[in-house]
Order: structure tokens, then sequence, then C-alpha cells
């Protein structure tokens, strides 16, 4: 047969492979809605859970939109084009519009989005928010998996970025289900009412509404958050490709094999800093009080800080002619 599978990526040429319509379209909508919803925080003075009502809204909303454009930035850079990234792009950004419409949806009735087992249709959003993000992990995996594979017209290192950085996300991501754990003052609540009510919580060893709280993050002063670490792993693909951008634009040796082990020294660093604020957090230690962590801690940051400085100063574009 002469037909080539549609399924199989071929490299096209990195200006030949057009930005992906649906996630351009999903990041405009959202960055328009942080808008909207970063208004709200202003005129709407309510507040949920111990904090604004719009807060989480606006949070997500601009997270979404970074995770979006990352994905379609590596998609288009990697010069591969297949109906296997196109449809993994749709449903990212298709999964991300229907989490982000139940959670306003949900802001604007003055509930939780997140652990509200309250009522069936609470219970029964929550689920499908569930289902919806493990669908948009899975297609962000295989999308950048995909686009960094052999054919791809991406140097050596922004691959390595991009593999590391999307390890530790779906790493993070799944992880994120340790939120959903009934805490002990719910359980006690559950036998004694005889329903769910909530189940799952962001704080490890306190309540949420009765513990202080940073400002714009809304991370406990006072306990364990297990958003730190959500947070680190969420958003380590976008530190170690933007590192992997800016060393190109220094003009470094993208494919020399010693900038390529430094970019994999940096993704172990950020891995252990997500194990080690994971750990933290379950811990019920603050990120301003991790205790006996702080060592491991500083010593990671430190680790991270000068690999960081190694790579700037790897060898330049001149190595790879040589």
């Amino acid at each position: 047969m002469n037909e080539r599978s549609d399924n199989v990526s071929q490299p096209v040429g990195i200006a030949a492979t057009e930005p992906s319509r649906a996630l351009w379209l999903y990041a405009a909508l959202a960055l328009v809605g942080s808008l909207v919803t970063g208004l709200l925080l202003v005129l709407d003075p309510r507040e949920l859970a111990g904090e604004p009502l719009w807060l989480k809204p606006t949070k997500f909303f601009l997270s979404s939109a970074i995770a979006a454009l990352t994905i379609d930035w590596v998609v288009r850079r990697s010069g591969l084009r297949s109906r296997r990234l196109e449809a993994c792009r749709v449903i990212i950004a298709w999964g991300f519009g229907l989490e982000m419409l139940i959670i306003c949806g949900q802001a604007a009735r003055g509930v939780r989005s997140h652990f509200n087992l309250s009522t069936p249709i609470d219970a029964g959003l929550f689920t499908v928010m569930g289902l919806v993000i493990t669908g948009v992990v899975v297609a962000m995996a295989v999308a950048v998996v995909t686009a960094s594979g052999g054919a791809s017209r991406l140097s050596r290192v922004e691959r390595n970025a991009a593999r590391w950085g999307i390890g530790i996300f779906v790493a993070a991501a799944f992880l994120g289900n340790l939120m959903v754990r009934a805490t002990p003052s719910q359980a006690a609540r559950a036998l004694e009412t005889g329903g769910p009510g909530l189940r799952g919580s962001h704080f490890v060893g306190s309540e949420e509404g009765l513990t202080r709280t940073m400002p714009a993050t809304g991370w406990s002063r006072d306990s364990g958050d297990l958003r730190v670490p959500h947070f680190v792993g969420m958003h380590a693909m976008q530190a170690l490709l933007l590192l992997a951008l800016l060393l190109r634009k220094l003009g470094m040796a993208m494919d020399d094999s010693r900038t390529v082990w430094r970019m994999t020294a940096t993704g172990v660093g950020l891995g252990l800093l997500w194990a080690l604020t994971l750990a933290q957090a379950l811990a019920g230690r603050s990120l301003l009080d991790p205790g006996p962590w702080w060592l491991g801690l500083l010593l990671v940051m430190g680790g991270l800080v000068g690999t960081v400085v190694s790579l700037l100063m790897a060898p330049r574009r001149k190595v790879e002619a040589a």
C-alpha cells in the first residue's frame, strides 16, 4: 500500500505547523474570563472556604490558559502534524472549557466546585470534573511525548525539557488525588449526619476557614497545603521549557551532550523539589515553617540554582559545528 497512515506524525517544517485553533480560542476566552472574574473579586465581597469567592476561577483561568499555550508551542515547535496530535489539542481545549464552565457555575451559585458532595448535582459535577481533567492530563502527556519523539524538530535539550516537564506534571496531577481524602472532621461529620457533605481538603493538619492563609495564593500559613507541590508540578514544564528557550536565545549548543545532561540534572532537581514539598505538606508543615524539611529544601534549591548557572555557561553553538 502506498497510502500513509494519518496517525503517524510526519515532520512538516516548523513554519508549516499551524497553531491549534481550539487551544488558541480557549486561551483567549480564558484570559477574558480571568479579567471578568478578577473584576468580580473586587465587586463581589463574598467568601467561600475562607477565601474570596472568585479567586479559584481566576487562578484556574490563568493556569489553564498557560498550559494550553504551552502544549500548542511544543507541538508547533516540533514540526510534526498528525490526527493524534490534533485530537489531543482539541481534547485539551474542550476539557479545560468544560472544567471552567463548572467551576464558574458553582462559584455563581455560591457553592464549592471541589470536594463538594452535598447534593447529587454537586457530587455529579465534581465527578465530571475529575473524569474530564483525567482526560486532559492524558491528552497532554500523549501530545508532549509524541511531539518530542525521534522525528521532532525540537533540539535534544528542548525534548529533554519537555519530557521531564510532562513527567513531573503527570505525577503531580494524579497525586493531586490525595486532596480528595476525607479529613478526620469530615469523616466524623459524615457519621453524624449520614451524608458525605464535603470530602477532601487542600490543607493537612488544619481546617479550611479556620487557618491563616497567604495573600493571592491562599496557601496555608499554619499547616501543610497540598496546593504547594501541586503548583510546583503543574508548572515544571513551563519552567524547563522557558529555560530551554533562554538557552537557545543565548546561542547555546542545543544538541551538545553536556548541555543535555545539565538539563536532565535540572529536571531531576525540579522533581526532587516537588517531592520534598509534597512530603512537607503531608507532614502538616507550612511552606513558611518547613521545620525539619528546611535542610532538604535548601539543598535542592541550591542544587537547582547551581545547575541553572552551569547551563547558562554551557557550550555555544560553535561547539556543535566543530
